[in-house]
């Protein structure tokens, strides 16, 4: 007897689910996991959906999937996994079942982006990084990782005048009392530890601490952050300075040290905003980039600093920064260089 040939137009089962279909053994386990504690935070997001277990699931397999993709900023990382809960939950709403592995195949995850009408062409964009990063994990021949355009890199922002730190912080006496701690903080951690405006914001009370000099001087020192990894730690030598950061990290513990927050968290253009209202008041404003840009050629100019020291202090991969501005660094003779190799030779025999 002849076996029934399927309906036209119909597709088999085993095309829609071939690659997609749940095994016996999951993927993804907590044996699998590269980082426990990033796992256990992300799982405990919330979801707007009906409480029951089929929310629970969702955002127990998003954040199992999230845990296994590159490390990235917390707040970012948060938002991914109530993103892939979502779509896990909707995946899951007529079978009543998680499942992941069956979820995240491409043609579901376009399916659930683009045919159901219910987000902007911002959202969609967003939504698809966040789904496809989440579906290489498990299928990377459907994902395939998305290859750099490489574009002309542009020129570094010009280092602003030798002195403007020195006006900002004359300044900071005339400004009203609501600003004055604000523009001092930002002020110290660029100057005096060379941090960018992202930095800034990040930094917390926890990131400052002192190192003992073997003549027995204390000095304050910076931990900056990277995707919530200490990317390096930058001694603050000025004493005034680093005694108003000691203060500062005194007060809010563990928290902030920039202290406006919205909902916990620290303004995005926290520096930026900082910028206009001086402006607003009729000050001359800072720009956060060119102030870094010049802490970064003294610091190249400095005597003593080597080229690894450079590096590692501003948290460069390069020397483009300087190479962009070689004009504004202290012009040296031939002369000049032979003194002081041989000095460099003398302290190294």
């Amino acid at each position: 007897m002849l076996a029934a040939s399927p309906a036209a137009g119909s597709v088999p089962v085993a095309t829609l689910h071939s690659e997609s279909a749940p095994s016996r053994v999951r993927k993804l386990t907590r044996r699998t996991l590269p980082d426990l504690e990033r796992f256990e935070r992300l799982r405990q997001v919330s979801l707007a959906k009906p409480a029951g277990p089929l929310r629970t699931q969702a955002v127990e397999r998003a954040a199992l999937v999230r845990a296994h993709t590159k490390v990235s900023a917390a707040t970012p990382d948060l938002k991914a996994v109530r993103v892939i809960a979502r779509f896990l939950y909707d995946e899951a709403v007529i079978d009543g079942v998680v499942d992941e592995e069956r979820a995240l195949t491409r043609a579901h995850v376009d399916h659930w982006l683009y045919q159901s009408n219910q987000f902007s062409l911002r959202s969609v964009r967003t939504y698809r990084s966040i789904l496809y990063d989440a579906g290489r994990v498990l299928y990377p021949r459907e994902f395939p990782a998305p290859r750099a355009v490489l574009a002309p890199r542009g020129r570094a922002t010009p280092a602003c005048p030798p002195g403007t730190a020195q006006r900002l912080y004359e300044e900071a006496t005339l400004v009203p009392d609501v600003l004055r701690p604000r523009l001092l903080l930002v002020l110290d951690l660029i100057t005096g530890a060379g941090l960018r405006s992202s930095e800034v914001r990040e930094a917390t009370g926890g990131d400052i601490s002192t190192v003992s000099l073997g003549s027995g001087q204390e000095v304050v020192t910076v931990k900056v952050r990277k995707a919530g990894v200490i990317d390096r730690v930058v001694p603050v030598t000025d004493p005034r300075k680093g005694h108003r950061l000691q203060m500062r990290a005194r007060e809010v513990g563990t928290g902030t040290l920039y202290p406006l927050t919205v909902n916990g968290v620290v303004s995005k253009n926290a520096v930026s905003r900082l910028n206009d209202r001086l402006r607003e008041y009729g000050f001359a404003g800072l720009d956060a980039v060119s102030l870094r840009n010049r802490w970064i050629l003294d610091l190249a100019a400095t005597p003593g600093v080597s080229t690894a020291a450079l590096l590692k202090l501003a948290g460069i991969g390069d020397l483009r920064v300087l190479a962009d501005q070689a004009a504004l660094l202290p012009a040296l003779s031939a002369a000049d260089l032979a003194e002081m190799l041989l000095d460099a030779d003398e302290v190294t025999m």
